[in-house]
């Protein structure tokens, strides 16, 4: 299914304000949602209070067209009525940037194909299991719920990583917690610092392969019983052509840090999950320091290992493990590598580049904390070259893994990039956030030509 064409959605669109009487109020919601976090210049403010009186006045007046369609996605989305958008088939973004974490666990933004696509019977392999067309979405708030993985799913994803749980409730970081980041068009070279400029009210079009954002959850993470539940029910929702990994973490210093990893993980194992991804690449947890976050656990090589092992220990055997990785230096990579490769069933990476975000007036873009995780297609060379030394690294040594890659994956073309280099299968976050038809697009463009299928009707 794709939207109608841009004329018949506007008309669609239109129409369902009118019913509902929303017409009139969205200059003002639009205004409202732009200035929820923080206020732009004057200037670029009243242009955006214009453009939407003046789209408004079209709607009323039964005269906007094609033309409109884009300046409509933008509006209705900080307005808070994407959901309008979404129920013509048109493309908005998946998660509600203005709402909290709470509120997005049960609400997805982006429409949902009525049938999910799949690459006819074609099957690859992926840590001991069979799955469909081998693209998916990340341990990230796109995969926070059963609500969540079901939306996924239905829109075509095979290899979903649920949302980093935690062994107590943990509260997200303050709002702002995802922007759009629309000067990172191109991408960082590998090892790059990244200094971006982001505000709360910048927009990227749905499905522009040129999309790059910033985030700052804090690894955000519902109480044990709830999140069990939950999960539970998620595994039972996937069919067998679905690999749902559920991705956790620990809290604290030395031997505290090590049995709270392996308590959370048996967690997750009891209840149900086939695979433990170990989180060990996050780089938007909370910390006292000047920038206000912690680097990432996999940068202390020694202390990785030690979670590994008491995780593979805590375990069953018939449990699969992965590890997950951020962007690492060659001397870094190659010296951790042979150690995890004996403990673990697979290796991910990366994860966001934890980059400084300031808004365009020099503030922080996320309160009390300098530092957030950058994706989308600024990391795109951080992850092919990432993913291309992980696979040699597995190519010369002893023991075989699995390679779940991803990064700046926003179009089949990069999503074919990470593949041919080796990895078993790819996730998308910032891309899947920002085109929710992003699994469909790369299922029509390599459903039939992927190589390395093992299954396939007769």
């Amino acid at each position: 299914m794709t939207a109608a064409a841009p004329d018949e959605v506007v008309r669609q669109v239109r129409a369902h304000l009118l019913d509902r009487g929303l017409v009139d109020g969205l200059p003002a919601g639009f205004l409202a949602g732009v200035t929820r976090f923080a206020r732009p210049p004057q200037p670029e403010l009243d242009a955006l209070g214009t453009a939407a009186g003046e789209l408004t006045a079209r709607l009323a007046a039964d005269r906007a067209g094609a033309a409109d369609l884009p300046l409509l996605t933008r509006v209705l989305f900080f307005a808070g009525h994407a959901d309008v958008l979404a129920a013509t088939g048109s493309p908005v973004p998946a998660y509600d940037v203005l709402g909290g974490f709470r509120d997005n666990l049960a609400r997805q933004l982006g429409p949902r194909l009525p049938a999910r696509p799949t690459a006819g019977g074609r099957r690859w392999r992926l840590l001991g299991r069979s799955v469909g067309f081998p693209i998916g979405v990340p341990a990230c708030v796109l995969n926070g719920s059963e609500a969540w993985v079901r939306h996924n799913v239905a829109n075509g994803y095979s290899v979903l990583t649920y949302k980093t749980v935690r062994g107590r409730e943990h509260p997200p970081n303050e709002q702002p917690n995802w922007t759009f980041a629309p000067r990172e068009t191109g991408s960082l070279a590998p090892g790059a610092a990244a200094d971006v400029v982001s505000d709360p009210w910048d927009w990227v079009p749905p499905g522009s392969p040129a999309v790059s954002t910033v985030n700052s959850f804090g690894v955000p993470s519902p109480a044990p019983a709830e999140w069990m539940a939950d999960l539970e029910r998620a595994l039972a929702a996937v069919g067998d052509d679905v690999l749902l990994l559920v991705s956790v973490m620990g809290e604290g210093n030395g031997t505290d840090l090590v049995e709270d990893f392996a308590r959370t993980a048996r967690m997750a194992e009891e209840a149900g999950a086939p695979v433990v991804e170990l989180n060990l690449s996050c780089p938007n947890t909370l910390d006292a320091s000047a920038s206000g976050v912690k680097p990432p656990l996999c940068l202390d090589p020694d202390a990785t290992v030690t979670v590994v092992e008491a995780v593979r220990r805590a375990l069953d055997d018939r449990t699969a493990l992965v590890a997950k990785l951020s962007w690492l230096d060659e001397p870094a990579l190659a010296a951790l590598v042979p150690r995890l490769a004996p403990l673990v069933d697979g290796v991910a990476g990366i994860n966001t580049v934890q980059s400084r975000v300031r808004r365009s007036d020099g503030a922080a873009t996320f309160p009390g904390r300098e530092l957030a995780g950058l994706s989308g297609v600024a990391v795109r060379e951080p992850a092919v070259d990432f993913t291309r030394r992980l696979v040699a690294l597995r190519a010369g040594g002893s023991r075989h893994f699995d390679v779940l890659a991803m990064g700046g994956v926003t179009d089949p073309g990069s999503f074919e990039a990470l593949f041919a280099l080796g990895a078993d299968a790819v996730q998308s976050a910032a891309g899947a956030f920002a085109d929710p038809f992003l699994a469909q697009r790369c299922i029509a463009a390599l459903g039939q030509a992927l190589p390395r299928a093992v299954e396939e009707d007769a």
